[in-house]
């Protein structure tokens, strides 16, 4: 099992982001404290000079900056790097929340239309590794491949559930196997509600891009509904993003949201997730839900 990060190393770059602020941005005395959500890149909320900011380090600045110019990732002030090759993004801390799961089917048309703009960004996709093939089979088996191999890391720890995870995994392959249809678009991966920011002016951001990749738009769609949308909504946002609803849409949006539950439960590796073996059976319950054919059992009443 690979080493996670230290807690201390969420903030190891406090002293060269307060020089880089004070070099590019104003000399003024800049405060900096911790975002209370999230457990992914070094983050900070900066105040000084008489601007309060949102820094984070470890970003992948063009795609920031194409995500900005398209309206979907808020303005960008400042991005560079530190010394030690860390880059730098600088954007305004902007007033608003996570949305609510009332919020997801209220604002249906602009969540729709905002991931309808990522996915067709022919800027954004040129800046995402590309793949040896177009086709959504050859997309879903290498996620699936790299799934396994973390999967493999921490099976030990969790004996009870290992026969069935494997089992599911050999199941998503071989309906992986069977798509034939084609088309990558750039990804987003993670579009649960912590990276969407609803702003007091009413607009709709999408956050945090380092897990973008070229790949079936049915993997962002299936998860953004299956969170937040109930049945009756779907196609109207499938549409509103620009797909058509039909049967194997559908059956791709299933497999590649049971490959992406597994996904988000297993850390990646160099970020500040945790595994937690006596959670596992938790953690499971969406997996379980969507791989055997279910809804989501949360529910969408919110």
């Amino acid at each position: 099992m690979t080493a996670e990060p230290s807690s201390d190393s969420r903030q190891r770059h406090q002293a060269e982001v307060i020089a880089f602020l004070r070099q590019r941005l104003s000399r003024s005395a800049w405060e900096l404290s911790l975002p209370p959500h999230g457990a992914g890149q070094e983050t900070y909320f900066a105040r000084g000079g008489g601007q309060d900011c949102f820094i984070k380090l470890g970003a992948q600045l063009e795609r920031c900056q194409v995500l900005s110019a398209l309206g979907v990732a808020p303005p960008v002030i400042l991005a560079g790097w530190l010394e030690d090759g860390t880059s730098i993004l600088v954007q305004p801390r902007l007033e608003g929340s996570m949305p609510t799961r009332q919020e997801f089917p209220r604002y249906l048309d602009q969540f729709a239309a905002t991931l309808g703009k990522t996915h067709h960004s022919e800027a954004l996709k040129r800046l995402l590794p590309s793949r040896p093939t177009s086709q959504h089979k050859d997309a879903g088996l290498a996620v699936l491949q790299e799934i396994q191999q973390r999967w493999e890391m921490y099976r030990p720890a969790v004996p009870a559930w290992a026969d069935y995870v494997d089992d599911k995994i050999a199941y998503l392959k071989a309906q992986t196997s069977q798509f034939q249809s084609s088309g990558l678009v750039a990804s987003h991966n993670d579009v649960c509600n912590g990276n969407w920011l609803i702003s007091k002016d009413g607009a709709i951001y999408l956050l945090d891009y380092e897990s973008m990749s070229q790949d079936d738009p049915a993997l962002d769609i299936g998860a953004i509904l299956w969170w937040y949308y109930p049945p009756e909504l779907r196609q109207a946002f499938v549409e509103a993003a620009g797909y058509g609803y039909d049967q194997e849409f559908r059956r791709r949006m299933r497999i590649r949201m049971a490959m992406h539950n597994l996904n988000i439960i297993l850390p990646r590796q160099g970020s500040f997730d945790r595994f937690n073996p006596e959670q596992f059976d938790s953690s499971l319950e969406d997996f379980r839900a969507v791989v055997e054919g279910g809804e989501n059992p949360q529910g969408y009443a919110g």
